[in-house]
């Protein structure tokens, strides 16, 4: 290395040689410090990294510029629409948080900053953990090619004060509603409790993916609903692993064999074409209504109501139930009948074990702590015998 070189502006600047390029020029690596003693340090970690095979020239590459070459690998790939323009979201984020960053420059702080910032904002935990898996993404394309390791991995973030959005399944009773009360929804209902399919992936089902002798649903394209387009049939489900045989109960069968088959489609609007957002919202609405009158508990504001003429609009007093929470029972009854996470995770579409396996923890320490409550009760009932037989 030369002697390190003092600059006018106070700096110390040494040269590490590289080598030629495709062209015969000389490259050189600059490096800078205040002191000569940081400056020897700063050259010994360029010279590892270079020893690690790493292109420390390329460490001056524009973030964006990586950020727009890993967004075009994931458009290349098999996603879909909504996939697709999430990630364009979150690179244009990422990009405007982390403007004129060169890709060597980004340290772990700048990302935490940003992070954090969000969860100031009031931004879903949901939605902070889709950033960062982003940016780790993003980042993990430049290890071992311009970076040693990634930064995301040393981000460490507090969990967030606010309640998360409270997804569960169905009480044996809030079930029981669905059968006991007949609605164009209530297909709707049965189908994704008793089988587990996403909203879209009912939207495209048609009859013929249905074989009722053998208690089967072919699930293999889905209907995608992109900001202020019309609806969309993708022969794609949100991941490969969608791509499914689900077996269902003989209960789902014998409903679905009385359904009428007046059109292709098995869910319909009341035109008779695909379901549009306003055509889901309308009709979940007016179910959700319908079952909040005949099994939710009249305020005393909807009493005043009732004694003036015309429509009401009442309370709603019963829990908002939602298309997932149908979803999330169906995984449900697979836990309480015994099926094993495997084919759970399968019957279920789920991309990774690993998101069936947490609904099957949480189920596992709910069914446990029952079982202290049975024991509770064998030792209360065997003290009173006691206490009798003295």
């Amino acid at each position: 290395m030369p002697r390190a070189k003092k600059r006018s502006d106070g700096r110390y600047r040494a040269q590490i040689y590289l080598g030629r390029d495709d062209a015969g020029k000389k490259q050189y690596k600059n490096i800078y410090a205040k002191t000569p003693a940081e400056l020897k340090e700063k050259e010994t970690a360029v010279r590892l990294q270079i020893g690690r095979g790493l292109d420390v020239l390329s460490q001056r590459d524009s973030f964006a510029q990586w950020a727009d070459d890993w967004l075009r690998v994931k458009s290349a790939a098999e996603i879909t629409d909504k996939q697709k323009a999430n990630y364009e979201r979150g690179v244009k984020a990422w990009k405007e948080a982390l403007a004129g960053f060169e890709i060597g420059q980004i340290r772990a702080d700048d990302i935490e900053r940003s992070l954090v910032e969000m969860q100031e904002n009031g931004y879903a935990a949901r939605t902070v953990n889709f950033y960062r898996s982003t940016i780790r993404q993003i980042m993990q394309r430049a290890v071992g090619r311009v970076i040693p390791s990634n930064p995301v991995d040393l981000v460490q973030l507090t969990q967030p004060t606010q309640k998360a959005e409270q997804r569960r399944a169905l009480t044996a009773e809030e079930q029981q509603w669905i059968w006991d009360t007949p609605h164009r929804a209530q297909p709707v209902a049965a189908i994704m409790m008793l089988a587990g399919l996403r909203r879209g992936e009912l939207a495209a089902l048609t009859w013929a993916d249905i074989d009722l002798k053998e208690r089967t649903i072919i699930v293999n394209k889905t209907i995608e609903y992109p900001p202020n387009e019309p609806p969309r049939l993708r022969h794609l489900t949100k991941s490969a692993a969608g791509m499914r045989t689900v077996d269902i109960p003989q209960r789902l069968a014998d409903y679905m064999s009385k359904m009428p088959r007046d059109n292709m489609l098995v869910i319909h609007s009341a035109k008779g074409v695909v379901m549009s957002e306003c055509a889901w919202l309308s009709l979940w609405g007016g179910y959700m209504r319908l079952l909040n009158i005949k099994y939710g508990t009249r305020t005393p504001a909807d009493m005043e109501r009732m004694k003036k003429p015309g429509q009401r609009k009442f309370d709603m007093t019963i829990p908002h139930i939602t298309l997932h929470w149908l979803r999330h029972t169906f995984c449900t009854l697979l836990y309480l009948a015994g099926v094993d996470v495997v084919q759970a995770c399968a019957q279920m579409g789920h991309a990774d074990v690993t998101t069936t396996l947490k609904i099957y923890t949480h189920l596992d320490a709910i069914h446990k702590r029952k079982s202290v409550d049975k024991l509770d009760l064998y030792l209360s009932d065997s003290q009173n015998q006691t206490t009798k037989s003295k």
